[in-house]
Order: C-alpha cells, then structure tokens, then sequence
C-alpha cells in the first residue's frame, strides 16, 4: 500500500496487558486470552492468501521487552524501527518463538544490528518505559482496546483487515485532505 499512496506509516507500540506476568501465560491457563477457532482459522488464511506462513503460538508473551527494544530501533531511524518490528513480529508469528524471552530478543536485535549491551542496558535501567505508557495512553485515549489497530486520518480500524477495508479508508482520508486543499486554494 505504500507503494500505492503517498502516506506516511507510524509504528505505536499498544500494551495490551501491561500487567502480563514476567513468563507470559499459556493458552491452556486463561481461555478468554486466547482466539477463537474461528478467528485463527481466519488469521492462517488471510496469511496465506498474503504468502506468508503463520504459526499462531500456544502461548501469550510478555512482549514489554521486545516493545523496549523496538524502541531502541526507532530512535535509529525509521527504516531501523520497522526492520526491527518485523523481526520481532516474525519471529512470533511465523517461527513461534517466545518474544518474552530476553535470549530470543538479543538474538533477533543481533541479526538487526543492535548492540546486546545497549539493549541490556535499555532493559535494566527502563530507558523506555515512560515512552511506552504514554503511547498506551494515547492508544486508549483514542479507543484502541486490543491489537492490531490502524488508525487512518480519524477513521480508528480495530482487527486484522482485510487489504480493501484499509485501502478504502486510506482513500477516504486522502480524498479529505484533497478537499481541504482545495479548499485553502479558494482563498
């Protein structure tokens, strides 16, 4: 879609349970946390009709480390940030690894070109815990209640998407910039 239209993709991290335990839980443990048969068979095809392989993990991380360490890859720039955040998204989604695993996590920031010690010490001084409460604020401040949401001009998109939904509401949001142009044009 970024091919397609001049827009400007930001990545906000949202913590979804910013009171996960340290370990994560399992599936098994907390039923109400997990998805329905429905909703995975649905995110394996949506997957699959994108190319993309999906394992959908029996368990829910703490991802509040991978949150901080994708922070360290913004603050490198944008493409940094976003080649950081596919790695992550990647490696849980697609290989099921355990994104709550510090291990795990220093092993995909090495592959992406982070420096272990500055994550470690991002980690252990909480360099970015502030900055991820304020974009959960904000998040909920806009109404965002769960993940993945895509906020597009004021139009807020809770779920997975399908490509049109998206596309239609980018269009939307662009041709209300057009008109606003336009409009200053009269003057």
């Amino acid at each position: 879609m970024l091919s397609e239209y001049d827009v400007e993709l930001v990545l906000a991290p949202f913590e979804l349970r910013p009171d996960m335990p340290e370990a994560g839980i399992k599936l098994a443990e907390q039923a109400q946390a997990g998805h329905s048969e429905r909703v995975e068979e649905y995110l394996i095809k949506a997957a699959a009709r994108e190319g993309a392989s999906m394992v959908l993990p029996d368990f829910l991380p703490n991802t509040h480390s991978a949150m901080a360490m994708a922070e360290i890859g913004r603050d490198a720039g944008d493409p940094a940030h976003k080649e950081l955040h596919a790695a992550i998204f990647s490696a849980y989604f697609e290989a099921g690894l355990d994104i709550g695993d510090r291990g795990i996590l220093l092993d995909i920031g090495k592959g992406q070109g982070l420096d272990p010690e500055t994550v470690e010490e991002a980690w252990s001084t909480g360099k970015y815990d502030e900055r991820l409460s304020q974009f959960r604020k904000l998040g909920a401040t806009l109404g965002v209640e769960s993940t993945p949401a895509v906020l597009i001009c004021n139009e807020l998109l809770i779920g997975a998407q399908p490509y049109q939904i998206i596309k239609k509401a980018v269009e939307r949001c662009l041709s209300k910039q057009t008109d606003i142009d336009e409009a200053h044009l009269d003057y």
